[in-house]
């Protein structure tokens, strides 16, 4: 502190305030150089292989400790200066998570080791920071840099977690047949590995985006809040449903268990699309609101779901058929009930719900039907089905046998839902669907609905397991009038006929 700041602080805080705040500073100083002076020592023990060396586990994990401890250090002590160090020293570990075996296919139990040793160090303190600045930082730059390479005919799947998801299988496949892009899936392994992999998963996606004629989502993200996304490419919205009944995005803003306004504010997840695909005129306002995106932009456009198409095709219906029949043979001479809830809870806390009376059900409808249970993709645990009814009545399908939901969709007769969004597209079958809503006022109360839940459903709202199985028994006692179920379909899903993949296609070929 020079001589003028020093009298200006007694003057105005007197001398014993100002000793005291000069002695904390020395002595912050001291902290700040002795963790410098640590991380410098753990550099100097784990240098940057040659070309081909090797960087073992350990050496990352050392180097990984004290990044964490200069974290808790920024964190509580709010040094200053350190931030810069903390940057250079950041990029000092990605050079070591690169050179680092850390998926070694020959070793997957050594890289399981050392990825749960690598997530168990991860403090609050350090993902937040991570969070900042890939998302505002590293990923904007790494597609800025790797701008200056032309556009491809290349297509990017920005996949949040691992595997192809149902949202994007139809269109990945068209390419992968017809063209005209070259696809490829960017998995980024999101709770599946520690936050210094994700992020830096992300980071590579990003590179590949910005050479991509057209990069896919399905679902929201804030990886791409502060991309500026080149004129020559186009970011497209595919979603993960094709209607809504319960609210989301910026609608739950604020809400217990749901990000706030501010999480929304700093981190975008509804900023950078090109285009946003639905599957009718109707749902229009409904994803405008949630994204916060105006009617004027011309973002959200009818041009009908992808994933939909495959239900037009005779050849994908008969696979679906030969696929039931092969894994639950007793479905072949009777009536398929599909059950099909969303979850309950929020964020980690989802659970699937455990109210269906399947004894009950089984009672009245075994002679006739089966049930097939398919809870949310979300939901941590399943409920089992109880003996003797497992597999002689009812199967749990929602994991391991091999059929996802629009192959069960395809070849349900009955379609038994609550909120979830999935009733939209089984309308295209116009088959009797009802709605099990036990816990309907609650739920509105938590969550809000968009719509009108008794006046827009396509079928009978049962509120217990008998009304149900009433109303499934009525079914095939009097027969089935389709009439409210091809209007709800004509209302909500218009632009789905076949021809969805064709018409996005067409769009980003345009550019318009």
């Amino acid at each position: 502190m020079g001589i003028k700041a020093l009298v200006r602080n007694v003057k105005k805080e007197g001398l014993t305030k100002t000793v005291r705040k000069g002695c904390e500073r020395r002595r912050r100083e001291r902290e700040v150089r002795d963790l410098m002076r640590e991380l410098k020592e753990i550099a100097s023990r784990c240098p940057l292989p040659a070309e081909k060396a090797e960087v073992t586990s350990e050496m990352v994990l050392e180097f990984q400790k004290g990044i964490f401890s200069m974290m808790d250090f920024i964190e509580e002590k709010e040094a200053w200066g350190i931030a810069k160090a903390y940057d250079y020293f950041q990029l000092r570990f990605d050079d070591y998570l690169k050179a680092a075996a850390f998926s070694d296919e020959d070793d997957p139990a050594q890289d399981l080791v050392f990825r749960e040793a690598l997530a168990s160090r991860e403090t609050p303190a350090y993902m937040r920071r991570l969070k900042t600045d890939f998302i505002k930082k590293r990923i904007p730059a790494a597609y800025r840099d790797a701008c200056s390479q032309p556009v491809g005919a290349k297509a990017v799947f920005v996949q949040p977690r691992e595997g192809l998801n149902q949202s994007f299988k139809y269109m990945f496949n068209w390419l992968e047949k017809k063209g005209p892009y070259e696809p490829l899936l960017c998995e980024l392994h999101r709770g599946d590995v520690p936050f210094s992999l994700y992020f830096r998963n992300a980071e590579e996606m990003a590179r590949q985006a910005a050479t991509a004629k057209v990069v896919f989502f399905h679902e929201s993200n804030n990886l791409f809040g502060y991309v500026d996304v080149r004129d020559d490419s186009r970011v497209v919205q595919l979603w993960h449903g094709c209607g809504v009944f319960k609210k989301i995005g910026l609608d739950t803003a604020g809400m217990p268990g749901y990000k706030s306004e501010k999480s929304y504010r700093v981190y975008p997840e509804y900023n950078c699309y090109s285009c946003v695909t639905i599957a009718s005129p109707e749902l229009s306002w409904v994803f405008e609101q949630f994204m916060g995106i105006s009617k004027e932009s011309g973002i959200i456009k009818p041009l009908g779901v992808s994933r939909t198409d495959e239900f037009f095709d005779p050849a994908y219906i008969d696979r679906c058929y030969e696929k039931l029949y092969e894994r639950i043979p007793e479905a072949r001479e009777k009536k398929v009930i599909l059950y099909a809830p969303t979850y309950r809870g929020v964020g980690r806390n989802r659970v699937a719900p455990n109210e269906l009376d399947i004894p009950a059900m089984a009672e009245k409808l075994a002679d006739t039907h089966v049930l097939l249970i398919k809870q949310h993709q979300t939901a941590k645990e399943c409920p089992p089905v109880p003996e003797p009814y497992d597999q002689s009545f009812a199967w749990d399908v929602t994991r391991g046998w091999g059929m996802d939901i629009n192959e069960l969709m395809t070849v349900a007769d009955v379609c038994v839902s609550d909120y979830s969004s999935l009733v939209f597209e089984y309308s295209i079958f116009e088959r009797p669907m009802a709605f099990f809503v036990y816990d309907l006022e609650e739920y509105i109360d938590d969550r809000g609905l968009y719509y009108d839940f008794d006046e827009i459903t396509p079928g009978p709202l049962c509120y217990t397991t008998d009304e149900l199985i009433d109303y499934i028994q009525s079914i095939e006692r009097d027969g089935f009038d389709s009439s409210e179920v091809a209007a709800f379909r004509q209302r909500f899903m218009s632009s789905c006929d076949g021809h969805s993949t064709e018409r996005i296609l067409e769009y980003i070929e345009k550019g318009e």
